[in-house]
């Protein structure tokens, strides 16, 4: 089929390529198949996870890049990179606490605090920012918040009125109290999730993303518990008579909750890809006669939950556009298929996702393959 345009807007291959050098391969690609006969665009994206705030940036340069000295997931301090201009900030927890960074690893899952994104957001009030953009995802901490709640002067007390101050006694918590003085947060506070999961269940948090953060099964049973049981004093905090929290505030480790719990009517919680969608403004830019291409790292089961490729591929199919997703690696093909995924190719034909050193290359070829069909 002859296509009027090729939009190329990937998310990052996780690992190997950010978004831009996806991009850019992909472009290379298709300039090898097809020379200068379509246009091509390039629209590197994210989904709220790892590479937000980049992507952000080359969507909005303007935006001022700053930094602060935080503690990350270990307790270490570290310069940490952040976006803002007079009334607004924004930050990606991935660039303090991913289990990217040696430090954050050091420590078991269970010693991991997430207090390092709560001192930025009071350094922000602070400011007296107006506006307070958070992408959650690609965290190493599974610990609901629990860092954040901390730096904010809350504490946790046990049925005999003694401080709940660890995960592993997290399941005793039975009363949540507020500091002395405490000033309602003032600021909008919106949050963008990477992806659809909950806080608990089988999908959940501890259970699904704990044992990818070097969670063991005990590990897990007692995050489960713990997070159950923060979230419901939470609900009380906030006089919520349940827990149906947003869809999302599993991601990060459930590092949401405690700024849902704290100031609900100051915050939202929402798809980190449908975020950068409208702020690109790719939903109003494609539309029937185009072929999108998009991927990332992995495609698998996982995409379904709110991923980029996920939210590109049903934007596609909404405005009558072809897609094409091409990733470093895909599984669960079945999974794929039942959701009427668009054709999906592999980069790797082993099953792995290609080295960050020949990653480029590789992709550079794949995409090539695909139009030239050699």
């Amino acid at each position: 089929m002859r296509y009027n345009r090729i939009i190329i807007a990937p998310d990052k291959f996780k690992g190997t390529l950010s978004a831009t050098r996806a991009a850019s391969a992909m472009y290379s690609g298709v300039r090898s198949a097809l020379g200068d006969s379509i246009q091509v665009l390039k629209l590197p994206l994210a989904d709220g996870g790892e590479g937000s705030l980049v992507a952000l940036h080359s969507l909005r340069p303007k935006l001022n890049l700053c930094a602060d000295i935080l503690p990350n997931a270990s307790g270490l301090n570290r310069s940490v990179c952040y976006l803002a201009n007079e009334t607004d900030a924004y930050f990606e927890s991935a660039r303090l606490l991913s289990l990217n960074f040696r430090d954050n690893r050091r420590l078991p899952l269970l010693d991991r605090r997430s207090s390092g994104l709560g001192r930025w957001v009071q350094h922000m009030l602070t400011q007296q920012k107006r506006n307070l953009f958070l992408f959650l995802g690609g965290t190493a901490v599974c610990d609901g918040g629990l860092g954040i709640l901390q730096e904010f002067g809350f504490q946790l007390l046990d049925g005999k009125g003694n401080q709940v101050n660890s995960l592993r006694n997290l399941p005793n918590a039975r009363r949540l109290v507020p500091p002395a003085v405490f000033t309602s947060i003032q600021a909008n506070i919106k949050m963008f999730s990477d992806v659809t999961n909950p806080l608990l269940g089988p999908t959940g948090a501890p259970k699904l993303f704990g044992p990818q953060k070097g969670a063991t099964p005990n590990d897990v049973a007692l995050l489960e518990d713990g997070l159950a049981q923060l979230s419901l004093l939470w609900a009380e905090f906030a006089k919520q008579s349940d827990t149906n929290w947003p869809d999302g505030v599993g991601a990060g480790g459930g590092i949401a909750l405690p700024f849902l719990g704290m100031a609900r009517k100051q915050v939202t919680l929402n798809s980190g890809s449908l975020f950068f969608l409208e702020e690109s403004g790719l939903a109003d830019t494609i539309r029937p006669g185009d072929l999108i291409l998009t991927g990332e790292g992995r495609t698998d089961a996982g995409t379904l939950a709110g991923k980029l490729v996920d939210a590109v591929v049903h934007l596609c199919r909404k405005v009558g556009a072809d897609c094409l997703v091409i990733s470093g690696a895909v599984a669960d093909h079945d999974r794929l298929e039942a959701a009427n995924y668009p054709k999906t190719i592999a980069v790797s034909s082993n099953g792995s996702v290609p080295s960050r050193k020949v990653a480029a290359d590789e992709l550079c070829k794949a995409v090539s393959r695909v139009f030239t069909g050699v």
